[in-house]
């Protein structure tokens, strides 16, 4: 993605996956398909995901996981930075 990120897209991302309507799922899905770390995805799975994924925003040093604890989720960072094992990360774009 680039530095401007739809508001629209964070804003059904942030309702709850019960509550998200035809047209959120549509901007969900465009948003999803925009970001280089799903892009290989069918569009079936894409979809699938539409229906689950959530908007977190994390403040600076909030830690995440801790090594060698199974994980639950994905993250995608759409600003900001992370750091992993010593090394930082941005978002990329497309």
């Amino acid at each position: 993605m680039t530095d401007y990120i739809d508001p629209h897209f964070i804003r059904a991302l942030c309702k709850p996956p019960e509550r998200r309507n035809l047209q959120d799922l549509q901007i969900i899905y465009y948003g999803l398909q925009s970001l280089e770390a799903l892009s290989h995805y069918r569009d079936s799975v894409l979809r699938s995901l539409c229906k689950s994924v959530r908007y977190e925003r994390h403040l600076a040093n909030d830690v995440l996981y801790y090594t060698g604890e199974l994980s639950s989720c994905w993250y995608i960072l759409l600003s900001g930075s992370v750091f992993i094992d010593g090394s930082m990360f941005l978002p990329t774009s497309r």
